[in-house]
């Protein structure tokens, strides 16, 4: 009988662990991060920004990516600036990027008490800032430096890195192929932007994309959830962030 394979689209370092988590237990991992980093081609732009924080009181680090990125100009945090994630998850990079004494912001919780809207709750506690930084990939929510405006804040906004979507090897192609007629995959998934991907890269492969939809996805937030049931997956868990959870997950989808 075929293994049914856990396709793992998150980025960086926590794939790989996770990864090797669920190999351990004698599962067939792929791993399959949504997205590639890269430097933006404004790379001098971010520089000059990041070596002169003067008058910003607060910046936004939206994703593990951004925190990647930045860490690549970076060293430490002048003491007047406050940074500030949607989650959990990214507030732990954080830290590990820059230590356990800056000075963070962020909805504390597992991933479905997370995102903007519950940043924006803290914000609105504790008053807005006089200017923010906004830096992200090449596209992202407005919902966010929207309401940072309304407030009154000065918003500036900056791609500090190059999201590249997922094309699959011919390697990858050759795995789905051979899969096609077996058990359905489980997929681990963490954002709206990485079900898009996943779904366009799925279509090199014909009969892919009904195979794909016909397993299980496993996600961290009620949005990625209606995106995934707009992309026409209907079995759909959401376990967080937190590897042992997600693990738990896969163990009770291959069980069942």
């Amino acid at each position: 009988m075929k293994k049914r394979p856990v396709i793992l689209m998150r980025p960086g370092e926590a794939n790989n662990r996770l990864a090797q988590k669920l190999e351990r237990e004698g599962r067939l991992v792929w791993r399959w991060p949504a997205f590639r980093i890269e430097l933006p081609g404004n790379a001098e732009v971010v520089e000059a920004q990041l070596a002169d924080l003067t008058g910003v009181d607060m910046v936004i680090l939206p994703s593990p990516s951004a925190v990647a990125a930045v860490a690549h100009w970076v060293r430490s945090w002048p003491e007047h600036v406050t940074l500030a994630t949607v989650g959990e998850g990214t507030a732990r990079v954080i830290r590990a990027a820059w230590g356990e004494n800056v000075k963070l912001l962020y909805p504390k919780g597992d991933a479905a008490h997370s995102g903007s809207e519950a940043l924006w709750a803290l914000v609105e506690k504790t008053g807005a800032p006089a200017r923010v930084l906004f830096l992200r990939g090449q596209t992202g929510r407005e919902w966010l430096p929207e309401h940072f405006a309304a407030m009154g804040s000065d918003v500036i906004k900056l791609c500090a890195y190059v999201r590249v979507p997922i094309e699959l090897t011919e390697e990858q192609i050759k795995d789905v192929t051979q899969s096609i007629f077996g058990p359905s995959p489980i997929v681990y998934i963490t954002s709206t932007d990485a079900v898009d991907a996943l779904m366009r890269a799925i279509r090199v492969v014909p009969g892919g994309r009904d195979w794909l939809v016909n397993g299980v996805a496993v996600t961290i937030h009620p949005r990625v959830t209606e995106r995934l049931k707009e992309a026409g997956f209907t079995k759909i868990e959401i376990a967080g962030v937190d590897d042992e959870n997600v693990a738990a997950v896969v163990r009770a989808q291959d069980a069942s």
